[in-house]
């Protein structure tokens, strides 16, 4: 038996010039947003490092700490975009991507709740996983966005 997913860019497999655009402006969007959790990744790696630090200044920390909400926010914007484009075009990456909208909204409130001491290891450690697991399941929609339109 076919997955939904399978059968949604089956029915989707011949697009117009147009839906054929829209299909790879939404490849390229969800390409933008890997591109952005690149550098959250890094920056969310960042603070964990100065948190474990013995030394660590708390401007220094907030400076950082503004930057990744500003990178996520970022991501918040890129992947609004690919939700639009994704419904106009019956995209079968919709799915993946309302599941990178649900994880953004917690990966930021998390972020927003770190004070930079020891204390925030847990979190950031959770925050290490849940930008990796945000990475492959926009692994998972651009592969699904290029299904569709033959692409």
């Amino acid at each position: 038996m076919a997955s939904p997913l399978a059968e949604t860019a089956k029915a989707n497999s011949t697009c117009n010039a147009v839906q054929s655009k829209q299909v790879g402006d939404l490849a390229k969007g969800i390409q933008a947003n890997l591109d952005i959790q690149k550098q959250e990744l890094a920056g969310v790696q960042f603070l964990q490092a100065m948190s474990n630090a013995k030394s660590n200044s708390t401007q220094d920390f907030k400076n950082i700490q503004k930057a990744v909400l500003n990178i996520q926010q970022q991501g918040i914007d890129i992947r609004t975009n690919n939700q639009k484009l994704a419904q106009q075009v019956n995209s079968p990456a919709q799915m993946g991507l309302a599941i990178v909208a649900t994880a953004q909204i917690t990966e930021k409130d998390q972020v927003t709740s770190l004070n930079g001491s020891c204390a925030d290891q847990g979190t950031l450690k959770t925050l290490v996983k849940e930008v990796q697991d945000g990475t492959k399941q926009n692994k998972k929609n651009l592969q699904a966005a290029q299904s569709q339109c033959g692409k």
